[in-house]
This record gives C-alpha cells, sequence and structure tokens, in this order.
C-alpha cells in the first residue's frame, strides 16, 4: 500500500514535467561528520520547470577516514510540486526514493510555505520515511525502520546574491528501533549560507548538529559545495 501512494506520488509529481524548462543546476559537495571521522562526497543535478516543480538526482560517495576510498553509498532521487494557495502562502507535496546496497528507502512528504516578507520565508514539512527492507529490531524481530520527519526551515535574503537558511529536524523511529543517540528520536539542526558570485556560479557552505552518538558525543557535519546553473 505504502509504495502504491509513493508511486503515485511520483506520477502527480512528473504532471509538470512536461513544459519548457526553466533553469538546471549541478551540484557538487564535499562533508566531514566529526565522531565518525567520515568524509563523502555529493554530486547530483537538478532541474527547475516552469510551474515550480523540481527534481533531483544525485550519488554519495563515501572516501573513509584517511581519503583512502571511494565507495558508493546511495542514489537519491526526489522531487516536488508547489501549489499556490495565495501570494504569501503555498503547499508542496513531495517524494524522495534512497537506494542503496542494503535496500530502499521511500518517503511522502507534504510541506505549507509561508512568505514573510520580501526578506524572510518560513516552512514546515511532515515527510514519512519508508524502509522497503526489513532489519532485526531490538528485539531481534525482523521489521521495518521507518521514520516520521518533522522539519522547520528558515530563510532570509540578506541581500540580493547572499541567502542565510536554518532547517531544524526532529525524527522519531516508528518501531522497536533506535536512532543512533540510543533514543528513538533524534534532532538535527543545520545552518547554512548560499552566496551568487555570478548568475551561474554559487558556492554554499553548512554547519550542522547530528545529536550524538552512541557514546553520547556530540556529531557535527561540515559541507562546502558549489552549484552551477546551465544556462
Amino acid at each position: 500500500m505504502k509504495l502504491n501512494i509513493f508511486v503515485s506520488s511520483l506520477m502527480l509529481l512528473s504532471l509538470p514535467f512536461y513544459v519548457n524548462a526553466s533553469s538546471s543546476w549541478v551540484d557538487t559537495r564535499y562533508a566531514h561528520i566529526t565522531g565518525a571521522e567520515t568524509n563523502q562526497y555529493k554530486i547530483g543535478v537538478g532541474h527547475e520547470f516552469d510551474s515550480g516543480a523540481v527534481f533531483l538526482a544525485s550519488s554519495l560517495y563515501d572516501m573513509g577516514k584517511d581519503f583512502n576510498q571511494f565507495k558508493s553509498s546511495f542514489q537519491e532521487f526526489e522531487g516536488w510540486y508547489p501549489i499556490r494557495l495565495s501570494d504569501n502562502w503555498s503547499v508542496v507535496p513531495g517524494a524522495l526514493m534512497d537506494v542503496n546496497s542494503a535496500g530502499t528507502k521511500i518517503a511522502g512528504s507534504v510541506m505549507l510555505n509561508h512568505i514573510l516578507s520580501n526578506k524572510i520565508s518560513i516552512a514546515e514539512r511532515y515527510r514519512y520515511n519508508h524502509m522497503t527492507h526489513r532489519e532485526n529490531d531490538l528485539n531481534q524481530v525482523r521489521s521495518y525502520n521507518d521514520v516520521h520527519q518533522l522539519d522547520l526551515f528558515i530563510n532570509y535574503q540578506a541581500a540580493n546574491n547572499f541567502k542565510l537558511f536554518l532547517n531544524s529536524q526532529y525524527n522519531v523511529n516508528t518501531g522497536n528501533f533506535k536512532a543512533p543517540n540510543g533514543r528513538k528520536a533524534h534532532w538535527e539542526n543545520n545552518l547554512g549560507a548560499q552566496y551568487w558570485v555570478s548568475k551561474k556560479w554559487m558556492p554554499y557552505t553548512e554547519l550542522a548538529w547530528l545529536d550524538r552518538d552512541k557514546n553520547h558525543d556530540n556529531q557535527f557535519r561540515i559541507r562546502i559545495g558549489i552549484k552551477y546553473f546551465i544556462p
């Protein structure tokens, strides 16, 4: 049933994709996660249509602690479509799929976006993440490690070519599983900045707190990336 809902969501999102394109881009970034001391590289492409619909496809690679490997971690496909309610309000349904060697995660989401002014906008999103494969839970019972995800987004357009953004995320396991912090729920808070060097190039950086690991140590993630917009 969940898979049928996801497929239907993808079909809904694909309906506006036949109109003329408004912009496309290539996104490449490096990330380092403290605690685990892992290094990651991600490359992806994005496309926004005149209707406002967006489709993303990307691949993540694990470069190891000492940059001694380049191993594929997962491939991700995501799309969303904004439905305008008024000049300042919109509802944005979305869908996502992650594919890796262990299995596939599919997700459906809905977001409510509100433009407060020409500089500030906020959005709240609910997303249900479903794992299509079973794994052993705390009682060694094969089950789905699904997660409820709640997001708060705050965007601040500080200047025409400079934007700050905050994403606060709260995740709750639905089954008898625990997050890396040893609890059923965990937080992730991500603060970022984007700067338009030109119409084609936009470097960005992000700093995130990924809650605590099983040893109760704080985990942080640093991202440095750049987007190239195709004319």
